[in-house]
């Protein structure tokens, strides 16, 4: 019975249904073949994944993230990180990867991140003449950082799944991030030492340029410490840090830039509402069929496969890696959660993975799914803002995953260098 689950999703998806879809009709089809489940059971654990205090911080991040974009957050993070590195050499490109990096300390969402900053630099890189397949790839990889920095909506549902502190994951992305980030600026500064005279900047350092740029941008990047100091304070939860940082864009936006106007607030409103129920939609279908399968203790048969065969940690941290850049580079982030956690995280546990390593090991991987083809979330946002095809920015996606792959093998094997600040809140 369960052979026709993952034969009806497969072709669904084959055939070009989006995987959201693919799972819910195909785990559908699979409840009417079996005569021991209800029908009534897939509204149940429809609503049941909803029914959920976490899950509520993906809306409201989604929220505060196009509240941040619409007041005007993103184009003076750019002016703030341009004044800082403008007179480094291929800086519009470092810019790229520092502006991401605090804008994903805002939204968290890696779409938003690149579709946000990409729309300021992108066309800034075209005018001075930068190769575009580079740009293109490396606005997809600086997005991509968004799920790592906290705060990290794909973090707070691994907590949900896995019954994980948020907090404590948030914490423990806070150096991956920052490595990566690092990671894609040498790689920028390599290919601007190669690239020629388009890459040589002629600003030089203006202190006090910097000074006037932060103090406008200092609203917004003020509101990561908000929530990560709170969060650690004890002062609110994960999903309480949203409500925060919705009510803290709104006022930034409205009063102190002065950029959102009452008119603006609906199409504000149905734009983050349009974003968040495609992935709220994929939370449930995926929550159906991660049902259906343990129900028919496919995890746990599995597991015992993987553990008969299995017999060493560092084996078991390899093929964990393997699968999920493997699946990262076909499935949907959250559909990837669902579906393959509820296998991997009791054998993890059995190993004596610390929970919260294993987490960061997943957000990590899973980011890296959304710059690599033929999937890339974030690729194909940076693709269409350039104007260029995958196919023409896969070349120079190569040695940026390189990179981000070197800081994950860094990650899984060397967890007390990430760990002690997670560790803080014990």
């Amino acid at each position: 019975m369960v052979l026709i689950l993952f034969f009806c999703i497969l072709t669904f998806f084959i055939i070009g249904m989006p995987i959201a879809f693919a799972m819910g009709v195909g785990s559908f089809i699979f409840v009417l073949f079996d005569p021991n489940i209800p029908m009534v059971v897939c509204a149940q654990r429809v609503f049941s994944a909803l029914d959920s205090w976490p899950i509520m911080a993906i809306p409201l991040f989604m929220l505060a993230g196009n509240l941040m974009d619409t007041g005007g957050m993103s184009k003076r993070i750019v002016a703030f990180a341009s004044a800082c590195m403008g007179f480094i050499r291929g800086s519009l490109a470092m810019v790229c990867v520092l502006a991401s990096m605090v804008f994903a300390g805002i939204t968290g969402s890696s779409t938003a991140d690149t579709a946000a900053i990409g729309s300021i630099l992108l066309p800034a890189m075209r005018e001075k003449k930068y190769n575009m397949g580079f740009a293109t790839a490396l606005q997809a990889a600086a997005g991509s950082i968004g799920p790592i920095i906290p705060p990290s909506i794909m973090m707070i549902f691994i907590g949900y799944v896995t019954d994980t502190s948020i907090a404590k994951l948030f914490l423990g992305g806070v150096l991956p991030g920052l490595l990566i980030g690092l990671g894609l600026m040498i790689v920028s500064y390599i290919h601007a030492y190669r690239g020629g005279d388009a890459y040589i900047e002629v600003s030089k350092f203006n202190f006090k340029e910097v000074i006037r740029t932060g103090k406008s941008a200092l609203p917004g990047l003020g509101l990561p410490f908000i929530i990560i100091f709170g969060i650690i304070g004890g002062v609110f939860t994960a999903t309480e840090a949203a409500v925060v940082a919705v009510i803290y864009g709104l006022v930034v936006g409205m009063f102190i830039y002065r950029e959102i106007k009452v008119k603006d607030l609906p199409g504000i409103l149905l734009k983050s509402a349009e974003i968040a129920c495609v992935i709220m939609f994929v939370i449930t279908t995926a929550f159906l069929f991660a049902w259906l399968i343990t129900v028919k203790q496919v995890p746990q048969n599995l597991g015992a496969f993987l553990q008969a065969h299995v017999a060493d940690k560092t084996l078991f941290l390899i093929l964990l890696n393997f699968a999920l850049l493997v699946v990262g580079m076909f499935m949907e982030s959250f559909s990837a959660i669902i579906v393959f956690l509820p296998i991997f995280y009791p054998i993890a546990q059995s190993f004596g993975i610390d929970p919260i390593h294993f987490g960061i090991i997943v957000c990590v991987n899973l980011a890296i799914g959304y710059v690599t083809p033929p999937y890339g979330a974030t690729l194909f946002v940076a693709c269409g803002l350039s104007g260029k095809s995958i196919r023409e920015v896969t070349p120079h996606v190569l040695p940026i995953i390189g990179v981000m792959v070197f800081v994950l093998l860094m990650i899984t094997y060397m967890p007390d260098v990430f760990m002690w600040i997670p560790n803080m809140l014990n």
